[in-house]
């Protein structure tokens, strides 16, 4: 009997342990069939991104868009794919759906830099300048041995007029990046904002002799000497070869215009003016320069062309009516002379060169034989750059 029992207990607790062992499995087995499945899943979405990042980077938006999308459908937690998405819909520019991915990835996984710096290009083009540099400054926090991240916090510090902040910035991250030019650059934006336009060349000169020259530092090193009235450098700036593929471009031609205009060289200037003057010029810029360098050789002709051009599209301003006076002035039309330097007046009353002008045409009226010498313009072109 005791045997008996001993028995049945045994085949009892085998019997138990069947049941438990075949409840166990199920389970189990799911769990595997899941991890299989999200390991398929997960380097299906690889393959995805790597295709939708070939594309992006060979310019193939529509592709790299669609490749993407696969990626986020298989595998929805990788910040890395919304990114990546955020970065082909901002080249789309479709750019409120390139905010919403970058967010996306912000708060997939809130520690990486990227998707805050993106985020900060976004609201720097939508102006929403206290976001973007809420942004940049995230991302550099998170990855402060990145220079492109500090800068862009510094750059909109410089923006934004905080010109304090910024050289604050500058001096707690200049040690970390003392051999990098990146820092005089960034230096010499704020004296720019500042006023500083000496200081400014001189920290892009020496920049431009630490680091290979590329065609946007020579361009900003043009236009610095400029500022500062270092004409001729900035004619120097204009004529380096790293420059040749885009000299032909509109606003560099004025400013190297302009600064020929200033060391007396004006027929220069009105021949390379000419060669844009037919070009789209909604300001008046290309037709102003062109008409003071008229002016200065005595081409009287192309001055009233200048003139009627200046009057006709921007009447507002006092520039066409000066050239149209000058011009009549010279032929001896000395009633329609007076009346130009009346009408520069009245439009802008505080230019004093036409103030100047109106008083001496009005003085001479009454003296034939007596002309407004052409050097009546130097120095009288408005300030600001192309």
């Amino acid at each position: 009997m005791k045997r008996t029992f001993i028995h049945c207990l045994l085949a009892g607790s085998l019997a138990t342990a069947t049941l438990f062992a075949a409840g166990c499995g199920a389970p189990r087995s799911q769990q595997v069939r899941n991890e299989a499945r999200g390991r398929y899943d997960r380097a299906g979405a690889q393959i995805a991104y790597d295709q939708a990042r070939q594309s992006f980077q060979s310019g193939q938006f529509e592709p790299a868009l669609g490749h993407i999308d696969r990626a986020i459908a298989r595998f929805p937690k990788e910040s890395s794919y919304q990114l990546l998405r955020g970065r082909i819909l901002h080249e789309m520019t479709r750019i409120d759906e390139s905010r919403d991915a970058f967010q996306a990835a912000v708060d997939l996984d809130p520690k990486k830099p990227e998707p805050y710096y993106f985020l900060g290009i976004v609201y720097q083009r939508w102006r929403e300048n206290d976001k973007a540099l809420e942004s940049y400054a995230k991302a550099a926090e998170l990855e402060p041995t990145k220079i492109h991240f500090v800068a862009a916090e510094i750059e909109m510090l410089t923006l934004m007029g905080r010109n304090d902040e910024a050289d604050a910035r500058l001096t707690a991250v200049e040690k970390k990046f003392e051999f990098s030019p990146v820092i005089d650059r960034l230096r010499a934006d704020v004296a720019k904002m500042r006023g500083d336009d000496d200081r400014c060349a001189q920290l892009l000169e020496r920049v431009s002799m630490r680091e290979t020259a590329s065609p946007e530092l020579i361009e900003e090193l043009a236009f610095a000497r400029y500022s500062k009235g270092d004409w001729n450098g900035s004619i120097a700036a204009l004529e380096d070869p790293v420059l040749a593929s885009r000299i032909g471009r509109p606003d560099l031609v004025r400013l190297k215009a302009r600064n020929l205009i200033l060391v007396s060289r004006p027929e220069e200037a009105r021949d390379i003016l000419l060669a844009i003057h037919d070009d789209n010029d909604p300001h008046g810029r290309t037709m102003l320069l062109l008409g003071h360098a008229a002016w200065r050789i005595g081409d009287w002709g192309r001055l009233r062309e200048c003139g009627e051009d200046l009057v006709r599209r921007h009447p507002e301003m006092a520039d066409g009516y000066m050239f149209l006076g000058a011009s009549a002035h010279n032929a001896g039309h000395l009633d329609e002379s007076l009346a130009m330097f009346e009408q520069a007046v009245a439009r802008e009353p505080e230019r004093a060169v036409a103030q100047k002008l109106l008083t001496t045409v009005s003085a001479i009226h009454g003296a034939p034989g007596k002309t407004v010498p052409n050097s009546a313009s130097a120095g009288t072109m408005r300030s600001e750059a192309p």
